[in-house]
């Protein structure tokens, strides 16, 4: 079995929009983007392919972006992963933290959501 592995970052609001996948691999240039002029997704690179506190960071601030050029305030629910920091300064997103051990039982997204994904 291969032992390649990639992170997805999903971020879905509760009226059904969509925002970008982040996808987190381990390659800087996979061979399989090597034609691909335009990727439906934002690709990221760590070298184990993982979520680090600068990628959620980064990702973090291009989502209050996009939300203060629509003019909207939302709230961001988090489970209690170590790589989510609390980050400051942001004008359009709230961050909210999940009570520890209990991310399968109230985050929306472990409610199928992933699963169906994956699948």
């Amino acid at each position: 079995m291969s032992k390649l592995r990639i992170i997805v970052l999903t971020c879905e609001s509760m009226a059904g929009e969509k925002f970008p996948l982040w996808v987190i691999g381990k390659y800087e240039k996979p061979r399989c983007f090597k034609n691909v002029r335009h990727l439906p997704i934002i690709y990221c690179t760590n070298r184990k392919a993982w979520m680090t506190s600068e990628i959620f960071t980064e990702f973090t601030h291009s989502f209050d972006l996009q939300m203060k050029n629509q003019n909207r305030k939302v709230a961001l629910i988090l489970d209690r992963c170590p790589a989510h920091v609390q980050i400051m300064r942001l004008t359009n997103v709230e961050l909210y933290f999940l009570p520890p051990n209990t991310t399968s039982r109230t985050q929306p997204l472990d409610a199928g959501i992933i699963n169906a994904m994956k699948c």
